[in-house]
């Protein structure tokens, strides 16, 4: 692979961190299945060290992403644990 279709892949990337609330785990793992074998087979050629550094940038913005969402995963987890156990309460609940 070319260069250029690392470069694709970091321009896919981004358009996926446009988004992050949209991101799903199978779409991640998918296109870095693509990424290591477009990493694999690059020309490392005169772009290349710009090609890395956006790299990393882009994983820094994708951990950050992927940090925000389980702390959304973790507010709602413990929202419906508090509904589970006001449910309960009431279900309890015998009136005088």
């Amino acid at each position: 692979m070319s260069d250029r279709a690392l470069q694709s892949l970091l321009d896919e990337l981004e358009q996926l961190l446009q988004a992050p609330d949209a991101l799903e785990g199978d779409v991640i793992a998918a296109w870095q299945a693509r990424f290591d074998a477009a990493v694999a087979g690059a020309e490392r050629g005169a772009e290349w060290p710009q090609l890395v550094a956006r790299a990393h940038a882009l994983g820094t913005r994708l951990d950050a992403a992927a940090e925000r969402l389980s702390q959304q995963r973790e507010g709602i987890r413990r929202e419906m644990q508090l509904q589970g156990q006001g449910a309960r309460a009431l279900k309890g609940y015998k009136p005088a």
